[in-house]
């Protein structure tokens, strides 16, 4: 049976999580369990026997998070702890479970979904495609620079300002380097940092003086890693480096997601237009077919068509693109050739910032 678990089930999955995710730790299975399973949605395909509690043979858990996408707040589900029982794999279940948490969020009229994969081939066939690579930032002159650890701050209430101080210079930081990235609030640090303790890490606030210069962050039991790191210079720089891609996503709900695109401002594009797009999206019927893409200097819209509405010229036109390549365009990953000749045209996202763990 394909089912989300509802309230306690959430803690049948402990068992498959740490036999598909060895690698974690048991103190960060502690902190995942208490603390994520308050608000996700896991489903599960379930063995079910009214004599026994039920077996989970395969999930994946939707986190929710918020997300700033070019000035818009959208809910969208990051997708973590996608396993199948070592004994029932290779038997399609994991595809069963991908195709009905598809339509479930296509019904809601989600924009997007991503993962951070450990095997793209895995995501590939449906859909996903990588949207982001990991920057690269290094700390740079460390003397000029005093150091705020928040997790070894002994007073709750401030720790607690701290956190907050730390959130508010964050989310100013990312809306003045990146269109897309996950609303930082005292909510989401106050998670962090337990997430962060939960494998003996630091969250350090720098400071030049009484200004804060940025937001660094170690963790790692057995190796320790650089977390995060925000700043800018003289302080902090970001390296010429090509990160490596890091997440994949895929839209989901075209017509919500086409809002946040719109023409190139200017005074050659001031006037509305409007493209013939076809989307070739075999696994959500909704999204596949012809639309009518509608732009202007502000936003866009989609609407769909009958094919028998088109006349041959303006199918000759059309804009052909699966849901990979619509995905990847306009997350301003990459331009298929299809695309290219809209490239003056259409302004498509910039600067992705997609950090989070799970």
């Amino acid at each position: 049976m394909i089912r989300y678990l509802a309230g306690e089930e959430k803690k049948m999955c402990r068992e498959l999580w740490e036999e598909a995710f060895p690698e974690d730790s048991r103190e960060f299975g502690d902190y995942y369990f208490r603390e994520k399973l308050k608000d996700n949605r896991i489903l599960a395909l379930t063995e079910e026997d009214k004599r026994e509690p039920c077996r989970i043979d395969a999930m994946i858990h939707r986190n929710p998070y918020p997300l700033m996408v070019r000035g818009r707040l959208w809910k969208a589900d990051y997708l973590v702890g996608v396993a199948t029982r070592r004994e029932k794999r290779h038997r399609g279940y994991m595809r069963q479970l991908l195709l009905r948490m598809m339509e479930d969020m296509r019904q809601a009229g989600m924009p997007f979904c991503f993962l951070m994969p450990v095997d793209e081939a895995i995501y590939r066939p449906f859909g996903f495609t990588y949207i982001f690579r990991q920057p690269q930032y290094v700390l740079k002159n460390p003397d000029l620079l005093t150091r705020k650890n928040l997790l070894a701050e002994p007073d709750p209430v401030k720790r607690g300002e701290l956190l907050g101080e730390a959130a508010d210079w964050t989310e100013e930081w990312l809306s003045r380097h990146y269109q897309v990235y996950a609303r930082r609030d005292m909510a989401y640090f106050r998670r962090l940092a337990d997430e962060l303790a939960s494998e003996e890490g630091t969250l350090e606030i720098l400071c030049d003086g009484d200004k804060i210069a940025g937001v660094m962050s170690w963790w790692g039991r057995k190796e320790r890693e650089q977390r995060l790191l925000y700043g800018d210079k003289p302080y902090v720089e970001r390296t010429d480096a090509l990160g490596k891609p890091a997440i994949m996503a895929r839209i989901i709900s075209p017509e919500t997601f086409i809002s946040a695109i719109h023409l190139r401002k200017g005074e050659r594009h001031k006037d509305p237009c409007t493209i013939w797009l076809r989307i070739r999206d075999p696994l959500i019927c909704a999204n596949d077919g012809l639309w009518l893409w509608r732009l202007d200097e502000e936003s866009s819209r989609l609407e769909k068509v009958l094919e028998s509405e088109t006349n041959q010229q303006e199918r000759a036109q059309l804009l052909d693109l699966t849901i990979e390549q619509l995905t990847s365009w306009l997350f301003g990953y990459q331009t298929p050739k299809a695309a290219e000749a809209y490239g003056d045209l259409i302004e498509t996202l910039q600067d992705v910032f997609l950090d989070e763990v799970v």
